[in-house]
């Protein structure tokens, strides 16, 4: 079964890629897109693709990453260091949480920092470098 047109709309809201809606209705990348061309939607609108994100990562009920960067980043598991974490995110296994959106990158990262800071006082953010407790 198709996403509906609310759906979708959903989806891109919540700024999930083609390939992951696709997946979730059992589908290609390339009818997704085709829907969302039928539906005249606008994804870079919905998606808010100019906006940088402050995202979680987390498995068995702890953070285990806090990232930032632009929409697409918290789902692209390519460009990760640690291979462990590499290897649960291509396995579907990391639950995704975008935690705030921000115009400018400055904003985002210093958050992304802080909230690294406060997971690693708790233990977590495993797969993050330690910073500076300033």
């Amino acid at each position: 079964m198709l996403p509906t047109k609310q759906q979708l709309m959903e989806h891109l809201l919540d700024k999930m890629t083609n390939q992951d809606i696709a997946k979730i209705y059992g589908t290609t990348f390339q009818k997704v897109q085709q829907l969302i061309k039928k539906y005249d939607l606008k994804p870079k609108e919905l998606r808010k693709d100019d906006h940088y994100i402050v995202y979680e990562h987390w498995l068995d009920g702890k953070v285990i990453y806090v990232g930032s960067g632009l929409w697409y980043r918290c789902r692209r598991y390519t460009n990760r260091r640690n291979s462990e974490h590499k290897q649960l995110m291509k396995e579907g296994k990391i639950i995704y949480n975008i935690i705030a959106e921000y115009k400018n990158e400055g904003v985002a990262r210093d958050y992304e920092v802080n909230l690294i800071k406060y997971y690693k006082q708790l233990g977590q953010a495993k797969f993050n470098k330690k910073v500076n407790y300033t």
